[in-house]
């Protein structure tokens, strides 16, 4: 039996305040995280996603499960020392200005044009 796949996604949303909200997460089904993002920062008490907008991913990459894992925490952790916005709950920076360009370090560099 194959090993499931999950993939390491960096995506962002904008919210009512206009802030740029960046997010670093893990999922075995795109589409279906997607829908819960939304749906779930629309109802936020804080970082507001605004009625007509929708969570959009920037970049993903499958791996395996406990990969995934691993990564989205090396990488938190980076962002959170580069300073790359004010983290929140749920693994997300507030950015008081958008990055042009975030880095994701697995084996090797991805830099992500956001």
């Amino acid at each position: 039996m194959k090993a499931e796949k999950e993939f390491l996604y960096v995506g962002h949303y904008i919210d009512t305040k206009g802030r740029y909200i960046l997010k670093i997460g893990t999922t075995n089904d795109l589409q279906r995280r997607k829908t819960e993002h939304t749906r779930n920062y629309k109802r936020a008490k804080d970082y507001t996603m605004p009625k007509d907008s929708e969570f959009t991913y920037d970049w993903h990459l499958p791996l395996s499960k406990y990969n995934t894992l691993r990564y989205e925490d090396k990488n938190r952790a980076n962002w959170k020392n580069l300073e790359i916005g004010n983290f929140v709950r749920n693994d997300r920076f507030c950015c008081s200005t958008k990055p042009d360009i975030v880095e994701i370090t697995i084996r090797k560099t991805y830099r992500i044009r956001l």
